[in-house]
């Protein structure tokens, strides 16, 4: 099978996750991914440890680490020396795609402007990622997924109960939403590349991906000014879309919205068929009218039986619905396995075999896979060099100097 960019080099100058996030699924799906990372190694290293006392004392994968950086290759620069930017600028004159999320400020101070690096490579594409994009008042603002995606961008107004306090967000979740935007612009940009030959600029912003994310609510508003209502558990406007604690303290999610109304098979599995005929509930307005007291009463019920019971009834009735299942039980998911959505790493030098997460797609027919571990800081970096055309005695210099020698954080 073929890699789909098996000969793409990418360059990447990036840390933490959602840009690099985007470059290991490139890798993933065959391109050479140099990452350059300073001296003392990309912020997110180290971040990970193991939450369960189980794990013990160590040496464990970085999980963080890993998903984000799996199959690259780590070249040490010091951007703050002449020669590691040189050494940034003679990759990208090399690379089909350049892939960071530093700064405006840093990125002009570097010359790793699109406007910088056109002239030398003049069929590259420069993909940039950031906060809140370079135009605007916010143009070049810092900022992370918690705030440019989450809070600026709206969504946590809309989640979580009525009344309380936004709710906490989880890491990376922002930024892998707008790496998987950022990969599916460097494609189509690849794609004119060929096409025409000319040098493209890609530019991905979390606030931009967040509002993407929340167009259903946003197009909307855009219409009537409103903010979508954020009702409570207990005053869900339809029961049949609500959420439901078992006797074992499981969770079920129900989503049923129409347009076939699945109430009467409903009231079946949960031995109330009574309520079939019940002029209040019967038909779906006036159901709706009634959804606190269904809400309510239907609680009672699930808080009888156990989830496995449930699951077993609603199944038998044919109903659409899921399990809120921990992520201890989304590792163990057999729907997991067969979709392939974890990939064995092998890491041989650290004596490590385990799972990370697998890109989130299929192509029939075609080799995309996770490529091998994370690199170590600077683990490339003599190999890449001499690919540039560094000498033996060039890069023992650069090396004795610490433009490319990695420094222990």
């Amino acid at each position: 099978m073929a890699a789909p960019l098996t000969g793409i080099r990418v360059v990447e100058v990036a840390n933490m996750i959602a840009a690099p996030s985007a470059a290991a699924i490139m890798a993933d799906l065959g391109a050479d991914v140099v990452k350059v990372e300073p001296p003392t190694g990309d912020i997110l290293r180290g971040a990970h440890r193991p939450l369960d006392p189980a794990a013990g004392p160590g040496p464990h994968p970085d999980g963080y680490f890993t998903v984000d950086n799996r199959g690259k290759r780590s070249v040490v620069a010091d951007l703050g020396r002449a020669e590691g930017v040189a050494i940034v600028h003679r990759l990208a004159a090399q690379a089909d795609v350049f892939v960071t999320n530093l700064t405006a400020d840093r990125l002009a101070r570097y010359r790793l402007r699109a406007e910088d690096l056109e002239p030398s490579c003049p069929g590259m594409i420069h993909a940039s990622l950031g906060g809140y994009g370079s135009t605007g008042p916010l143009a070049g603002k810092p900022g992370y997924d918690w705030t440019a995606f989450f809070a600026r961008g709206g969504v946590s107004s809309v989640i979580g109960e009525p009344g309380g306090p936004p709710p906490a967000f989880r890491p990376g979740q922002g930024d892998h939403t707008s790496a998987l935007a950022l990969l599916s612009a460097v494609l189509a940009a690849l794609r004119e590349r060929d096409r025409t030959g000319q040098f493209q600029r890609v530019e991905v912003a979390l606030y931009q991906v967040a509002a993407w994310t929340l167009a259903s609510d946003l197009s909307v508003t855009l219409i009537d000014g409103a903010q979508p209502a954020k009702p409570a558990r207990a005053e869900w406007p339809n029961p049949l879309t609500c959420r439901y604690r078992c006797a074992d303290g499981r969770w079920l999610a129900l989503c049923m919205p129409g347009p076939r109304d699945y109430w009467d098979g409903f009231c079946v599995a949960l031995g109330r068929t009574e309520w079939i005929f019940d002029e209040r509930y019967a038909e779906l307005p006036a159901r709706l009218g009634h959804a606190a007291e269904l809400v309510a009463a239907i609680d009672a019920i699930f808080a009888t039986e156990t989830s496995t019971h449930w699951a077993t009834r609603l199944d038998e009735a044919g109903m659409i619905w899921a399990p809120v299942q921990l992520l201890a039980d989304v590792v163990a998911d057999p729907q997991a396995e067969a979709l392939g959505i974890f990939a064995p790493v092998r890491d041989p030098a650290h004596g490590f075999d385990f799972r990370t997460v697998a890109t989130p797609f299929r192509i029939a027919g075609a080799d995309v896979a996770v490529r091998g571990p994370a690199p170590d800081v600077g683990q490339h970096s003599r190999e890449v060099l001499a690919e540039l055309g560094y000498t033996a005695q060039e890069i023992d210099e650069l090396d004795a100097a610490g433009v490319i020698h990695p420094v222990p954080s």
